[in-house]
């Protein structure tokens, strides 16, 4: 028995599926039922009931699952106070990063000025989604990681969440590789008439609506498939599955290997920035105050 199998028990017990936890880790969901198969052996417990139409947990398994997030909880407290005590001294800011929200525009800013801000040493923690949070990622900060580099155009987001602007996002249109629209150098909605685009429904981007809006008030032959909610892998998934055009922000353009991201021709674009929680505490607040000076002068 080792962590990966661990790891990946959880998610079969969040996702109901080996299909659905194996996209979550990008692996096949042959590969995630032989990792519960050989965890289920080695333990000689049944954690699994397979169905047709996915998996549920017995009562061994509802049983182990609580012990299961203690020892992973344990080891991520662990790792942290481990590097710590390397680290006495410097003021640790964990920085959250993710697929649909990498630290990456971050990082590229904290290179030129990590000079200027000696007194403070950056920890890169890969995001896992809340999944009873409608906001997902969003809700893991303050829990596992004090800033994420994210868009806040949506009005719950900007009441929940204090933001430092880095940038704006452009709007794209993802389309799978062999469409005929993935070789144009750029996308109209012209381009788009009498297809399916995907998009996340109304009132979760305030900018996502405004093309929304366009769409329907200016190209009505444009049939909008809405998403259940945020993007999430299975959103690229369904896009490559379906054929279907996906509107796309900047920081996913390589997102899914089947996918090109094509620019779309529109003058609406999406802020995106440095998001922490309202009250983050001395440390974050102190990191943001020095920051927001640094990248002032």
């Amino acid at each position: 028995m080792d962590i990966t199998q661990l790891q990946t028990f959880v998610r079969v017990s969040q996702y109901g599926s080996f299909t659905k936890a194996g996209e979550q880790s990008f692996i096949s969901g042959t590969a995630v039922m032989k990792q519960i198969n050989r965890l289920e052996s080695e333990l000689n417990l049944k954690l699994f009931v397979r169905t047709a139409t996915g998996t549920k947990l017995t009562a061994e398994g509802e049983k182990f699952l609580p012990y299961v997030n203690q020892i992973l909880s344990l080891l991520d407290t662990a790792i942290e106070e481990t590097r710590k005590a390397g680290l006495s001294g410097q003021n640790i800011i964990n920085v959250g990063t993710s697929i649909l929200h990498p630290a990456d525009p971050f990082m590229e800013i904290w290179k030129k000025i990590t000079a200027q801000m000696p007194d403070y040493q950056i920890r890169i923690v890969q995001l896992q989604e809340d999944l009873r949070s409608k906001n997902r990622e969003y809700a893991m900060l303050g829990k596992n990681c004090d800033i994420i580099v994210g868009t806040f155009d949506n009005t719950t987001l900007k009441q929940s969440f204090d933001a430092i602007t880095l940038g704006q996002y452009d709007f794209g249109i993802a389309v799978r590789s062999d469409n005929p629209l993935a070789k144009l150098s750029q996308i109209s909605f012209e381009d788009l008439d009498n297809q399916e685009l995907l998009s996340v429904p109304m009132g979760i981007s305030e900018k996502n609506d405004q093309l929304r809006k366009i769409i329907h008030d200016k190209y009505p032959t444009i049939k909008i498939v809405e998403t259940t909610g945020r993007y999430d892998m299975n959103t690229f998934n369904q896009a490559v599955e379906e054929n279907i055009p996906l509107i796309t922000l900047t920081p996913w353009k390589r997102i899914h290997p089947n996918l090109v991201s094509i620019p779309l021709e529109t003058d609406i674009h999406v802020s995106y920035g440095i998001l922490t929680t309202k009250f983050p505490g001395s440390k974050v607040d102190d990191f943001l105050l020095k920051l927001s000076k640094v990248l002032k002068s």
